[in-house]
């Protein structure tokens, strides 16, 4: 029994050293965005936007790592109400910080999956409005919609997936797809974010 624990803990020991080495991946793609409505009769519709970042890959075990990412994201939605549609837009900066479970992808394909936290933080909302065939866009600051109250930070759990395929050297190219969901309410009427991110790069080693 004392010889399996000893063999368990130089595992263990072994692990982070025959791990793949820190890594750093640009990547950009497209994301698709819904706000979620609590009030009665709105129809949600998502809205699509631009997604690029980098994210810092730091290895613990050969299946476990942790990623480090930043990025610009453009998020919002639209809603469909009876005599028109309203239309939020946001730009976030976004840090998060996810575990990976997957192959080690020692000289060949890596297939992962990820879950962690994301904080954001908001340069800026765009409203546009439509009704009975008048549109009007401004800030969410400014008058008519002054009154949505927009919370600057927004933050939540990020779940997905990944394969990193080989290509020429230690250059590997990464596939992710991420969903988002917020947690935190971004107005008085406790709305809040979804958000798909599908994005694709480079990742190389780093240390």
């Amino acid at each position: 029994m004392r010889r399996l624990v000893l063999l368990a803990g130089l595992v263990l020991i072994a692990a982070p050293a025959t791990a793949q080495k820190t890594t750093l991946g640009l990547k950009g793609g497209v994301g698709f965005g819904t706000v979620s409505i609590e009030e009665a009769g709105v129809e949600e519709e998502s809205v699509s936007g631009i997604v690029a970042g980098m994210d810092l890959g730091v290895p613990l075990a050969s299946v476990l790592s942790l990623r480090f990412g930043g990025a610009y994201a453009q998020k919002g939605g639209s809603g469909n109400v009876e005599g028109g549609k309203i239309t939020l837009s946001f730009d976030y900066i976004q840090l998060s910080a996810l575990a990976r479970v997957g192959t080690s992808g020692d000289g060949g394909f890596s297939v992962g999956v990820m879950a962690g936290p994301w904080a954001a933080y908001r340069l800026s909302c765009e409203v546009e409005g439509t009704l009975e065939g008048l549109s009007v866009v401004t800030p969410c600051v400014d008058p008519p919609f002054a009154d949505f109250d927009i919370e600057t930070w927004d933050y939540g759990l990020a779940f997905g997936g990944g394969v990193e395929i080989p290509l020429a050297g230690s250059l590997r190219l990464g596939l992710d797809a991420i969903y988002a969901l917020g947690l935190a309410p971004i107005d008085d009427d406790d709305s809040k974010t979804r958000h798909l991110n599908i994005q694709s790069g480079f990742v190389f080693p780093i240390g």
